[in-house]
C-alpha cells in the first residue's frame, strides 16, 4: 500500500495510525474490480467521510466495532477497508527480495509478564540486525540494552519494569541483502512490528507490615541461578537486583539504541555486572572491576580496578557511569570489597592495615590497626566492627575511639536498626551475641554440640537473623540455615537440613535469601531461597476482606453487571453514582481491568482504597481514571460507602504514577510514589512532587529519588489528618515527555 497523505491527515490520531498500519499489512486476494471503479469509489468515500466525520464522530467510528458506530459511518468504514485492500494489492511493498518474518507470539498481548526479565523477539531469515536495533522504542519510556542470540533480539530493560502496566514495543524489521544481490538493490519494506504486553501485578502492601520473626517466615523453594558458578562476590542493590563479579568474556548486552549510557570496555580478567534475581546479566556496569559494594543510600557502588601490580578504588552509579575515578590506590590484589561508612566515606585495607577515605580521596585519620580480618559497618556509618591483631573491637567513627569486644568475636553483622551481632566459636559449638553496642552485647543463643555458626544476615525489619550452620563431620552436606529471633528465642530451621547453605544475604524486601552452594563439579554456584513472611494481623484480615468486596464490585462493572455492582454499594454510594460522582458502568468503550493503587486505614474497619480503572479501544488500553472508594464494615460485611473520581488520563503521553504507599518511619511518614517510566532525575524535586494540607498549603518534605525502582520518596512529619499528594507536570521521563496532567491522591495520616 502506498502511503496516502489524505488518509494520514484525516486520521491523524496515533491510535488511528496504528490501525492503518495494521490494515496496510494485510494482503487479501486480488479483488475483481476495475481500477477506474476503485478511483471513483475512493473519491466518493473521501467526500462522505469529510462531510460526516467530525472529531467526536471520528473517535466513535474508529472503535471498528458495533459500540458507538453509526450505520452510515460503518458503511464508510467498510468502504475504506475495500479501498485499502485494493491499495495493498495494487501497490505491494516491494517487487524484489523476501520480507523477514517476526514471531511475537511469545510476548504479544501477554499478561503477567515478569517485570525484570528480557523481552525476546525471534526473527526468521536474514535480517539487518543493526537497523532493527536502531528502530526499537519502548513506551512508557524505558532505558534498555539489547543483544542478539542467533536470530533472536533480546531487549533487557535497564531497571525492572513497573508492575500492573501496559507496555508497547515498536521496531522496524528490515531484511539484509543476500550476498549475491547488489547493495543498491531494493529490499522489502515491512510495516513496524508493534508488541503490547501487560506486566505482572505487584502485591498490595499491607497496612501493617509483616514481621520477620522466626515463627512468621515460611520457606518456599530453592532456585539455582544459571551459569552462576562463574560469578562471585554478589551484593544486593537497594531495589532488589544484584551486583556480581564475572569473567571478562561473559556475553555482553549491547547498549545501542537505548537511553542507558554506554560503558567503555578495558582489558581485564573480570567485570562487574548488574544481574536480575533470575540470573540474567542486565548490564555491564564496571569493565575491569571486581568486589563491588553498594552504598547504603543506593544508586552508587564502589569496586576495585586492577592496574598491573596496583588496584584503584572507584565509584560508579548503577548505569555504569564513573562518579569518582580514583578514591584510593593500594598495592597488590584486593581480596574483598571496600566497606561503605554511610554515603560519603569508605574503609579498605592496604597490606592488612585499616585505611579510611572520603569520596574526594582525602585520607581520614584513624587508629593504627593491622592484620585486619572481618570488618563491617553499621548502616548509619557511625560504627565499624573489626577483627585485628589488636583483638576484636568496635571503632566509633565520630570520635575515632575503640571499644573491645569479647575475645574471639568474629562474623560481625549490624541490623538495620543498629544492633550489633557476632559469634564466638569455642570447643565444639558456637555462641551467638547481640546488643545495642559493644558494651551491652550479650550471649543470646548457642549452637548444638558439633555445629559451627557463621555468616549472620539480619532480616529487613531487625526482628530476626539468619545464621549458616554446619556440622563438624566430614560430610559437607550436613548444613542448614537457622532463623533466630533477635532476642535468641524460637530458632527454626530454614530450608532443607541436608543441603548446603553458605553466606546467606536477605534481599532488601525480604522475599528472597541469596546464598552459595557447592555444585557437583566442585564449584560454587549462586542460589536464591524464596520465602513468604508474616502472620496476618487483625488489620490485615480486615484489609483483605475490604479488598475482596472491592474486587467483586470491579469485576461486576467490567462484565457490565449492573445488579452485581450495585450489590456492593450502600445507599450513600448508590446515590453518589446516581448523581454523577463517577460512571458505574462504561458509557462507551468497555472497562478492561483495574488494580488497587493505594490502601489506607482511615479508622477501625474503614479503608480508603484507590482503584485505577482502564479503558480499551480496539483491544488496546488507551486511558484510565481513578476512583477513591471509602469501604466500611456494615453488618459483618464491607460495603462501599463513598466515591470520588479523577478525570480520564490518556496513556502514552508521558510518565504516569503507578502506585502510592504511606509508611511510618519512626515519628515520620514516608510517602512512596512509584512511576511507570524512567525519569529525568533533575525534574524530580520538592517543587514537582508535593504534599499539601486541606487548605492547599504546600508542606515541607525531604524528597529522594531511586531511579532504578522508578521510586520517589517524600519523608515528612505530619499530625493526624487528611492531606493530598500532588505530582505536577514538571516531572519528565528520559525522553523529555512531561506528565500529561497533574496527578493527585489523598493521604490519610493517623488512621
Amino acid at each position: 500500500m502506498m502511503d496516502d497523505p489524505e488518509l494520514r491527515e484525516l486520521f491523524g490520531d496515533p491510535a488511528d495510525q496504528e490501525v492503518i498500519d495494521l490494515l496496510r499489512a494485510t494482503r487479501p486476494a486480488a479483488p475483481p474490480l476495475d481500477p477506474h471503479f476503485r478511483n471513483y469509489l475512493r473519491a466518493k468515500l473521501m467526500t462522505e467521510a469529510r462531510d460526516r466525520l467530525g472529531e467526536p464522530a471520528r473517535r466513535r467510528w474508529f472503535q471498528l466495532g458495533p459500540v458507538g458506530m453509526a450505520p452510515a459511518m460503518a458503511a464508510v468504514a467498510a468502504g475504506f477497508l475495500i479501498v485499502l485492500g485494493i491499495e495493498i494489492y495494487l501497490h505491494p511493498s516491494s517487487t524484489t527480495g523476501q520480507a523477514v518474518a517476526v514471531n511475537v507470539v511469545g510476548i504479544d498481548n501477554k499478561k503477567n509478564v515478569a517485570t525484570a526479565e528480557p523481552i525476546q523477539i525471534p526473527f526468521s531469515g536474514p535480517v539487518d540486525k543493526t537497523a532493527v536495533q536502531e528502530s526499537v522504542v519502548i513506551q512508557p519510556a524505558t532505558a534498555f540494552t539489547q543483544h542478539w542470540e542467533g536470530q533472536t533480539l533480546v531487549i533487557t530493560p535497564a531497571h525492572p519494569l513497573a508492575p500492573n502496566t501496559s507496555y508497547k514495543v515498536t521496531l522496524q524489521p528490515k531484511a539484509s541483502a543476500p550476498a549475491s544481490q547488489p547493495l543498491a538493490s531494493p529490499q522489502p519494506v515491512q510495516r513496524p512490528v508493534i508488541v503490547h504486553f501487560l506486566t505482572a501485578p505487584a502485591p498490595v502492601p499491607p497496612v501493617v507490615p509483616p514481621s520477620f520473626k522466626s515463627g512468621s517466615v515460611r520457606y518456599a523453594y530453592d532456585n539455582r541461578l544459571p551459569e552462576s558458578s562463574k560469578l562471585s562476590s554478589p551484593t544486593w542493590t537497594n531495589d532488589g537486583q544484584l551486583l556480581v563479579t564475572g569473567p571478562a568474556d561473559a556475553a555482553t548486552p549491547s547498549t545501542t539504541a537505548t537511553t542507558a549510557p554506554s560503558v567503555t570496555t578495558t582489558a581485564s580478567t573480570t567485570n562487574v555486572w548488574l544481574m536480575s534475581t533470575q540470573g540474567t546479566l542486565i548490564r555491564l556496569v564496571a569493565p575491569g572491576g571486581s568486589y563491588p559494594s553498594t552504598a547504603p543510600s543506593g544508586g552508587v557502588f564502589a569496586d576495585w580496578q586492577q592496574r598491573a601490580d596496583q588496584a584503584v578504588l572507584e565509584v560508579r552509579d548503577l548505569q555504569g557511569t564513573v562518579q569518582v575515578a580514583s578514591v584510593a590506590t593500594v598495592s597488590g590484589h584486593p581480596d574483598r570489597p571496600a566497606v561503605w561508612l554511610g554515603s560519603d566515606r569508605l574503609a579498605y585495607l592496604n597490606d592488612g592495615a585499616l585505611r579510611i577515605v572520603d569520596l574526594h580521596g582525602t585520607a581520614i585519620a584513624s587508629p593504627a590497626l593491622k592484620g585486619v580480618g572481618a570488618m563491617t559497618a553499621s548502616g548509619n556509618g557511625h560504627f565499624l566492627a573489626i577483627a585485628s591483631d589488636s583483638g576484636s573491637l568496635v571503632l566509633d567513627l565520630t570520635s575515632m575511639t575503640t571499644t573491645p569486644l569479647p575475645a574471639g568475636a568474629t562474623g560481625f553483622a549490624w541490623s538495620p536498626s543498629g544492633q550489633l551481632t557476632f559469634v564466638i566459636p569455642h570447643g565444639g559449638s558456637t555462641d551467638l551475641y547481640a546488643g545495642a553496642d559493644a558494651r551491652t552485647a550479650r550471649k543470646i543463643a548457642t549452637s548444638d554440640a558439633g555445629e559451627s555458626w557463621s555468616d549472620i544476615s539480619w532480616a529487613p525489619d531487625s526482628t530476626s537473623l539468619l545464621v549458616a550452620s554446619r556440622s563438624g563431620s566430614a560430610n559437607a552436606s550436613h548444613s542448614r540455615l537457622i532463623l533466630i529471633n533477635a532476642d535468641g528465642s524460637s530458632p527454626v530451621t530454614f530450608g532443607s537440613s541436608q543441603r548446603d547453605y553458605a553466606s546467606p544475604q536477605w534481599s532488601p524486601r525480604g522475599d528472597l535469601v541469596l546464598f552459595t552452594r557447592r555444585d557437583e563439579a566442585g564449584g560454587v554456584s549462586l542460589w536464591t531461597a524464596k520465602d513468604t513472611v508474616g502472620q496476618p494481623s487483625a488489620v490485615d484480615n480486615a484489609e483483605s476482606q475490604a479488598l475482596a468486596e472491592v474486587d467483586k464490585f470491579m469485576q461486576a462493572r467490567i462484565k457490565g453487571d449492573l445488579t452485581g455492582a450495585q450489590a456492593q454499594l450502600d445507599a450513600s454510594a448508590q446515590q453518589a453514582y446516581t448523581s454523577g460522582a463517577s460512571a458505574l458502568l462504561s458509557p462507551g468503550a468497555p472497562f478492561d481491568r483495574y488494580y488497587p493503587v493505594s490502601v489506607q486505614l482511615v479508622a477501625p474497619n474503614k479503608f480508603l482504597i484507590g482503584a485505577r480503572v482502564f479503558i480499551t479501544r480496539n483491544g488496546t488500553e488507551t486511558s484510565f481514571f481513578e476512583e477513591q472508594l471509602t469501604v466500611i464494615l456494615q453488618d459483618q460485611r464491607y460495603l462501599i460507602d463513598a466515591v470520588s473520581a479523577t478525570p480520564t488520563v490518556q496513556l502514552g503521553h508521558g510518565p504516569t504514577v503507578v502506585s502510592m504507599e504511606v509508611r511510618q518511619n519512626g515519628q515520620n511518614q514516608q510517602v512512596m510514589v512509584r512511576f511507570d517510566s524512567d525519569l529525568k532525575p533533575e525534574t524530580v524535586s520538592a517543587d514537582t512532587i508535593q504534599i499539601k494540607d486541606g487548605q492547599g498549603n504546600r508542606l515541607k518534605a525531604r524528597v529522594s529519588f531511586d531511579p532504578d525502582a522508578h521510586l520517589v520518596t517524600l519523608e515528612t512529619k505530619l499530625p493526624p489528618g487528611r492531606y493530598v499528594l500532588v505530582v505536577t507536570t514538571g516531572v519528565d521521563d528520559i525522553n523529555g515527555s512531561p506528565v500529561a496532567q497533574a496527578y493527585s491522591s489523598p493521604l490519610v495520616i493517623g488512621g
